[in-house]
């Protein structure tokens, strides 16, 4: 059976793992970080990370119940969203509110390309995506 670099890499001390690491990413179109960074990575305690992975199983929690609701009602999802942006009680509701909802409800049903959040949050969702946080740091310095 041949070797692969896993078998020599998991071999190696945890010392050693950082630079491994910062060789392999160096090797992936010359992108150079620091060994010292994998080493703080290595560091970290596990209920760190663990914290990140318990945020994303809530956040699947809460996409399934949000995209099944949008799935049964969209016109009610989209209002009650409405609502929540605006910080309305639907118990609360005026006339005026209902009228207004209903409206903006009709557009939105309209509008079929229409998306639930804000333009710009979409923008910033995407720019950091394509370019990484740290590219939107610097735009912001820069304004």
């Amino acid at each position: 059976m041949t070797r692969s670099y896993y078998d020599e890499f998991s071999k190696l001390s945890v010392t050693q793992m950082p630079q491994a690491i910062a060789d392999m990413t160096y090797a992936y179109n010359e992108t150079q970080v620091p060994a010292k960074h994998y080493k703080e990575m290595l560091g970290k305690q596990f209920e760190e990370l663990m914290e990140a992975q318990a945020s994303v199983k809530l956040v699947d929690v809460l996409f399934s119940t949000l995209s099944s609701l949008q799935k049964e009602s969209p016109r009610l999802f989209f209002q009650a969203l409405l609502l929540l942006d605006l910080g309305i009680k639907p118990k609360g509701l005026t006339a005026q509110q209902y009228q207004a909802m209903s409206v903006t409800a009709d557009k939105f049903e309209q509008d079929k390309k229409a998306k639930m959040l804000d333009k710009d949050i979409l923008g910033l969702f995407n720019n950091i995506l394509k370019n990484g946080v740290l590219y939107k740091m610097k735009e912001e310095d820069n304004d």
